[in-house]
């Protein structure tokens, strides 16, 4: 699952924002998150975890002000988080701790 992540080269789609991201992988994340979440969800976390850092690379490399600002970018996706917290299905799940 990682690897499919890292296929789509997500942290590369500059040109998306991040509505447009939430729209192509919750139904991909919805689908992980109810086929292997039911049987084995702590092996899951690793996965949400790695996408979760994978939207802060994607926010460094949109950004100019948050480049090699990764606590900025934190503060940034919290941000975001309180604002809309349903945006990601992983969000809803509680996901939201690599963001801090």
């Amino acid at each position: 699952m990682r690897a499919e992540t890292r296929k789509r080269g997500l942290r590369n789609r500059t040109d998306l924002n991040l509505e447009d991201i939430a729209h192509i992988y919750n139904l991909v994340l919805r689908g992980w998150m109810g086929y292997y979440g039911r049987y084995y969800s702590s092996a899951l976390d690793p996965v949400l975890r790695h996408f979760n850092e994978t939207l802060i690379v994607w926010a460094m490399r949109k950004y100019k002000d948050l480049k090699n600002r990764k606590t900025k970018v934190a503060l940034f996706m919290q941000k975001i988080v309180r604002r809309d917290p349903k945006l990601f299905v992983l969000w809803n799940r509680g996901m939201i701790r690599v963001l801090a």
